[in-house]
C-alpha cells in the first residue's frame, strides 16, 4: 500500500523538515510513501482548503514536535487536534517527532510511541542523520503494518477518473465473512487481523530465493497475475486488500465474482460490477483501472466465451489479478490465454503468521495501551494453544481456521472457562462443520457414529479405502446400526469437505477429523474389543509415526480411564531401559570442559525484540517444513531412528495429557507422567553421552579425513578443528534435547509437579529442566531462582552454558527491565552490550 504522509511542522524548524524529507527518499522512490507538507501548495491556491484535503487524506501524520510546533496555533490547535481525530478512527496513524527539547508531556500525542528512539530529540544526537536514520527505520515499520480502518477518500484531484466507493461495498470489503466477536471492539473488521500471506511463484525456473513474495506487493508492482489457493484459504479477503492497496495508491479497482460472469462482453461486465462499487459507471477506458477476478473457475462461460473474454481483458488493461481454486491449476496450462499470467501459489499460514494475527487479536481496542510484556506473554499463552491444535497440520493452516480458533478461545475466556483440551476445539470444528453441511441437530449423532464407524473402517484398511469399499462399509454399517440414507450422507459428507476422493480413494479431508473419530472408536471399545488392544500394542509400537502419535493424544481427549495412562507409560518406560537418566553432573561432562573454556564466551547483545521473534518463527517454520517430508510413516519400527522419534513422540503425548488434563488428573498422576516423560528423554541423552564420550576418539579420527582434503593446514591444525567439530557437535545435541524435554513435558499450570521432581531426584539436570520450562511457559524470568541455579552450576560448565544462553534467549524475545538485566548479568558472569537500548519500547502497536 502507498501510504499518504502528511507533516505537521512550524516553518521555524524548515531545515529539520528539509532532512526528513532527505531520509524519505528510499520510501519514496520505491513507492511506499507519498509526502505533503504546505510547501506543496501551489501559488493561487486556498492554502486552508489545501491543508484540510490533505490532512483529511493522509493515513500517516507526522509531527514535528518542538516548542515552537507547540506554541503555534495553527500546528497545536488545528491540525494536531484533527490529526488525533483521524487516528482514534483508525483512518490514520500518529507518529510525533522529536525535533527539539520542549514540554510535550501532557500533550494528548504523548500517550503514542515518538521516534527517535526513547523520544531523544533530534537536535540532542550527536550526529544529527543518526537521528533521522533512526527516524526513518521507525517510521517504515509503522509504514509496513498500518492499514487504515477505512478507505480514504482521495484528494480531489489526483485522480480525475476515480469515483469515491459505495459505503455498502466498503462494508463488504471491511466484512470478515464470518462472525467474530471480541471483548474490546463492537465489529471485528478485516483491516483489523488481515495478516498478508506468502505467495510462491509456480515457476520452477526461478531461482529459489526470490520465488516467494508477499502477498500485498502484487499492488505494487502493475501487471498480469494469477493466484491458486486451496477452498478458505483467503483468496477472497486477498481481493479486498488489494482493493484498498490499489484506491488508496489512487485506482480505480473493479472487483469480479467469477460466478456472476455469464458474458464475454467485457463492457458488459465491468459496468455491471462498477455500478454496484462505484454507484454509477466510470471510466473504465482509464489506464487507473485495476481488474480483480474472484475465481475464475466459478466462470458460466464455455471454453470459448472465456477464451474471448480473458483476451479482451489482456488487451485492454496493465494490471489484472486473478484467483482460482488450487485445483485450477491442473486446468490452467491448457488456457493459452493464462501463458502471459505470473502464476502463484498462496503459502499455508506458518509460525510467523500466526504469532501476527495472534498478537492483532490480542491488540484489538488497546493498541496504544498494552505494554509489550503483556503483549508477547499473551500472545505467545495463545498461539501455544493455537499451535496444540494445529501441530503437524492435523487442522489446516488456514486463517480462516486460526480465527475460528482464537474465537473459540475468546468464547471461553469471556465465560471465565478454560478449554481442558484442545480436542474441544476440534469437536467444535466438527460440529461447524455439521452445520455448514446443513446436518440438523437431530441427526447429528448419526453422522457422529457413522463417522466413527467410517475412521475405523479407513483405519484398518491401512489408507487402501475404494469406492466400492465404501458401499460395502454401509453394507455392514446396516446390520448393526438403524438404516441411514447413504447416498444423502456421502453427499453432505462430500460436498461440505468432510470427506474427498483422492486418486479413487475415500479419505478424510482433513487430518483432524479422521484423527478424532478413530480415537472415539478406540476409547469407546478398548475394554470390550480385543481387536481394538490388539491396535493400541500397534500404535504404541509404531509411536514414530506421526498419525499414530496423533491418534493416541486424541484417545486421551475421549477418555478418561487410567489404562490409556498405563498404557503410555509403560511404553514410555520400554524406550532406553538400560540407560539410567543423564543427570548432567560434572563428572559425566568432564571430556566437554576444554572445548566449552575455548568457545566464545557469551553477551548480552543489543537486539531488536520483535526482530528475534520474528526470526524465531521463521526458524520454526523452517523446521515444519522439514520434518514434513518424513513423518516416520517408512522407518521400521525396530529402527534406532525410529527408537529415537518414539522418545520425543512419547515426550510430546506425556506434555499434551499434562497440559490438557492438569485440572481433573490427581497428582500422582501429573508427577507420574512428568517422571516418565522427562526420564525417557533423559535415558536417550545418557545413551547419547555415553557413546560420544566412548566414540570420541573414532569419531575424531573420521572428521580429520575430512579436514585433510585441504592440503594448506597442519596435522594439528586438523586435528583440533576435527575435535572442535565433534564437541561442538555434542554439545549441540545435550543442549537441544534439553530444551525438547522442557518444551514437551512442560506446562504453565503444572509448576508444582516439576518443582517436586527437581526436589525429588536433585541432579543438575531436573533443575535446569525446571529453570527451562518456567522461562518457555511462564514467559518470565525469576532472577532469584536464577542466580541460585548459577551458584549451584559455578563448577559445571555444560549446564552453566546452556543456562546462560536460555536466559540470554529470554531476553531477545521478552522485555527485560534494567535492573532485572544487571542483576542476571552479574549472577552468570555475561557482559551486556548496549544494555539501555534494549529497554526503550514500552508500548507497541499491531
Amino acid at each position: 500500500m502507498q501510504h499518504r504522509v502528511f507533516i505537521s511542522y512550524s516553518h521555524t524548524d524548515e531545515t529539520h523538515l528539509a532532512q526528513l524529507l532527505n531520509h524519505l527518499s528510499v520510501m519514496r522512490n520505491d513507492g511506499l510513501i507519498e509526502e505533503w507538507c504546505d510547501r506543496k501548495i501551489a501559488p493561487g491556491q486556498e492554502w486552508e482548503n489545501e491543508i484540510d484535503k490533505n490532512l483529511e487524506s493522509a493515513t500517516v501524520i507526522l509531527l514535528l514536535i518542538s516548542s515552537d510546533f507547540l506554541g503555534s496555533k495553527y500546528c497545536y490547535a488545528l491540525e494536531m487536534q484533527k490529526a488525533m481525530e483521524l487516528h482514534e478512527s483508525g483512518k490514520a496513524v500518529v507518529v510525533p517527532i522529536i525535533i527539539r527539547s520542549c514540554d510535550w508531556a501532557r500533550a494528548p500525542f504523548a500517550k503514542l510511541q515518538a521516534l527517535p528512539t526513547d523520544a531523544k530529540p533530534v537536535r540532542k544526537w550527536g550526529d544529527e542523520d543518526d537521528a533521522w536514520l533512526d527516524v526513518a527505520k521507525g517510521l517504515r515499520k509503522v509504514i509496513d503494518s498500518f492499514s487504515p480502518t477505512m478507505l480514504p477518500k482521495r484528494v480531489n484531484g489526483s485522480n480525475l477518473d476515480q469515483v469515491e466507493v459505495l459505503q455498502t461495498f466498503e462494508d463488504w470489503l471491511q466484512d470478515t465473512e464470518m462472525l467474530l466477536t471480541h471483548r474490546a471492539v463492537n465489529r471485528v473488521l478485516l483491516s483489523h487481523i488481515y495478516v498478508e500471506p506468502d505467495l510462491r511463484s509456480t515457476d520452477d525456473q526461478i531461482e529459489e530465493n526470490f520465488r516467494t513474495r508477499p502477498a500485498l506487493s502484487l499492488a505494487r508492482n502493475p501487471a498480469h497475475y494469477l493466484v491458486f489457493g486451496e477452498e478458505q484459504q483467503g483468496k477472497t479477503s486477498l481481493l479486498k486488500r488489494l482493493y484498498h492497496e490499489c484506491y488508496a495508491a489512487g485506482f480505480s479497482p473493479i472487483y469480479i465474482d467469477g460466478e456472476t460472469v455469464t458474458t464475454s462482453d467485457i463492457d458488459k461486465v465491468l459496468v455491471k460490477a462498477s455500478k454496484h462499487q462505484y454507484g454509477e459507471r466510470i471510466n473504465i477506458e482509464s489506464d487507473k483501472i485495476v481488474i480483480l477476478i474472484d475465481d475464475i473457475s466459478k466462470f458460466r462461460l464455455n471454453e470459448k466465451a472465456r477464451g474471448k473474454l480473458l483476451r479482451s481483458i489482456e488487451a485492454r488493461y496493465v494490471h489484472v489479478v486473478i484467483t482460482a481454486s488450487k485445483s485450477f491449476s491442473y486446468v490452467a496450462p491448457d488456457i493459452v490465454e493464462l501463458d502471459a499470467y505470473s502464476q502463484f501459489d498462496i503459502l499455508k499460514f506458518g509460525h510467523e503468521k500466526r504469532a501476527e494475527i495472534t498478537e492483532k487479536w490480542i491488540s484489538l481496542g488497546v493498541e496504544e495501551q498494552i505494554s509489550a510484556e503483556d503483549l508477547y506473554r499473551q500472545s505467545d499463552e495463545l498461539k501455544s494453544r493455537l499451535d496444540s491444535v494445529i501441530r503437524g497440520n492435523i487442522v489446516p493452516p488456514k486463517p480462516i481456521y486460526v480465527l475460528m480458533l482464537l474465537q473459540m478461545f475468546e468464547a471461553y475466556s469471556r465465560q471465565n472457562l478454560e478449554l481442558t483440551s484442545s480436542g474441544h476445539c476440534y469437536q467444535e470444528l466438527i460440529y461447524q462443520a455439521f452445520k455448514k453441511a446443513g446436518i440438523l441437530p437431530k441427526d447429528v449423532g448419526s453422522y457422529l457414529n457413522i463417522l466413527t464407524e467410517l475412521a475405523w473402517a479407513l483405519h484398518m484398511k491401512r489408507d487402501s479405502f475404494s469406492e466400492s469399499d465404501l458401499e460395502i462399509f454401509f453394507d455392514e454399517y446396516h446390520k448393526e446400526y438403524l438404516k441411514v440414507d447413504r447416498q444423502q450422507a456421502i453427499n453432505k459428507l462430500q460436498s461440505n469437505s468432510i470427506l474427498a476422493v483422492i486418486d479413487g480413494r475415500i479419505k478424510f479431508k482433513y487430518s483432524y477429523v479422521f484423527y478424532f473419530f478413530v480415537a472415539k472408536k478406540i476409547a469407546e471399545g478398548y475394554a470390550k474389543n480385543e481387536t481394538i488392544r490388539n491396535e493400541i500394542s500397534i500404535l504404541l509400537n509404531e509411536l514414530h509415526r506421526e498419525d499414530y502419535a496423533n491418534i493416541l493424544v486424541f484417545v486421551t481427549h475421549h477418555t478418561k480411564d487410567d489404562w490409556i495412562l498405563d498404557e503410555i507409560q509403560v511404553s514410555l518406560m520400554e524406550l532406553f531401559d538400560d540407560q539410567d537418566k543423564a543427570d548432567l553432573k560434572k563428572d559425566k561432562l568432564a571430556f566437554m570442559d576444554d572445548f566449552l573454556a575455548q568457545i566464545p564466551t557469551l553477551v548480552m547483545e543489543q537486539r531488536v525484540i520483535t526482530e528475534e521473534r520474528s526470526k524465531h518463527h521463521k526458524r520454526l517454520d523452517n523446521i515444519d517444513d522439514d520434518s514434513s517430508e518424513n513423518n516416520g510413516d517408512h522407518i521400521d519400527a525396530n529402527d534406532f531412528l525410529a527408537k529415537i522419534n518414539k522418545v520425543f513422540k512419547g515426550m510430546e503425548i506425556a506434555g499434551q495429557i499434562v497440559r490438557n488434563r492438569h485440572a481433573s488428573l490427581p497428582k500422582e498422576s501429573l508427577y507420574s507422567l512428568v517422571e516418565q516423560g522427562s526420564g525417557t528423554g533423559l535415558r536417550f541423552l545418557n545413551y547419547f553421552i555415553g557413546i560420544s564420550d566412548t566414540m570420541k576418539n573414532e569419531v575424531v579420527r573420521s572428521i580429520e579425513a575430512h579436514f585433510r582434503d585441504h592440503p594448506n593446514i597442519t596435522n594439528e591444525q586438523v586435528e583440533r578443528m576435527a575435535e572442535t567439530a565433534f564437541l561442538q557437535t555434542t554439545y549441540g545435541v545435550i543442549n537441544g534435547v534439553m530444551r525438547k524435554i522442557a518444551s514437551a513435558i512442560g506446562s504453565k499450570e503444572a509448576s508444582e509437579i516439576y518443582d517436586e521432581l527437581e526436589k525429588t531426584e536433585d541432579t543438575p539436570a531436573t533443575m535446569l529442566l525446571n529453570r527451562a520450562i518456567s522461562m518457555h511457559y511462564q514467559k518470565e524470568l525469576d532472577v532469584d531462582e536464577i542466580t541460585k541455579t548459577a551458584i549451584h552450576f559455578s563448577d559445571n560448565a555444560v549446564c552453566s552454558r546452556i543456562l546462560r544462553e536460555l536466559v540470554i534467549q529470554h531476553t531477545y524475545m521478552f522485555p527485560v527491565n534494567y535492573r532485572e538485566k544487571a542483576q542476571l548479568a552479574e549472577s552468570l558472569n555475561i557482559s551486556i552490550q548496549g544494555q539501555r537500548l534494549l529497554d526503550r519500547q514500552t508500548k507497541v502497536k499491531a
